[in-house]
């Protein structure tokens, strides 16, 4: 009896010790498949956002030069006014006033960024260093983005008004002309110099538009210079 008992008692062991390990085991598989479906979604995750950065730098590129020009035209312009006394009357040109008039906004290629922040699927990425420039990207996007809204306040609420009391701004208020000057384009402007009086309204009004045009400016030059360096943590992963 002790014999078998004994027996027993060996094999109800091992017939546990079998059940732990499989147990186990299938603890160990399913962790390994999750871990290997999560690092999948990472990879896809990151793929999607490499495509995503890369066709808004390309866009962003463009941005950039055509707020270039629209800052050195408008600088351009508060100069002539500053120059000249009140009241004066000054001819300027017709690139400088749509340039003054002109409120583009950079409009990035970002949807997937907007889903994974929203869905919480930023924790899939591993990487610290990407996770940090990605938010930065982010904060200076709603930067850039807050004076762009405050330029088309000035704008339409203030300076078109000025403006419009002096100057038939019809011609220069049409899209072609803004987008082709905007973007390097050659386009004629049907007045190439164009008759203003310098009053005090007016030189405020291009004043308050300049400071936050150079804004835009360095936070677009600020947002291609995070740009590049997002796609360049994120290239190991689609090369």
């Amino acid at each position: 009896m002790t014999t078998i008992s004994r027996d027993r008692w060996l094999i109800l062991a091992a017939e546990g010790v079998a059940i732990i390990v499989s147990i186990l085991l299938a603890f160990a598989i399913d962790a390994w498949w999750e871990e290997r479906v999560t690092r999948q979604q990472e990879v896809a995750l990151l793929v999607s956002l490499h495509a995503d950065f890369q066709a808004s730098q390309a866009h962003l590129q463009q941005w950039v030069v055509g707020n270039r020009f629209i800052e050195r035209n408008a600088t351009e312009l508060l100069q002539r006014l500053r120059s000249a006394n009140r009241d004066e009357r000054i001819t300027v040109s017709g690139e400088q006033l749509v340039a003054a008039i002109s409120t583009p906004t950079y409009d990035p290629t970002d949807s997937t960024l907007q889903v994974a922040m929203a869905s919480g699927q930023l924790e899939l990425i591993r990487s610290a260093e990407l996770r940090k420039e990605l938010a930065t990207w982010r904060q200076l996007l709603d930067d850039t983005s807050e004076d762009e809204s405050l330029i088309r306040e000035i704008v339409v609420h203030r300076l078109i008004p000025v403006l419009s009391e002096q100057v038939r701004l019809g011609y220069l208020l049409d899209f072609g002309p803004v987008v082709d000057l905007f973007l390097g384009r050659p386009h004629p402007i049907a007045a190439d110099q164009i008759e203003i009086r310098v009053n005090s309204s007016l030189e405020a009004v291009i004043a308050e538009r300049l400071f936050h045009t150079k804004f835009v400016a360095q936070g677009l030059t600020d947002l291609s210079e995070s740009q590049a360096r997002i796609l360049d943590l994120l290239a190991p992963y689609v090369d």
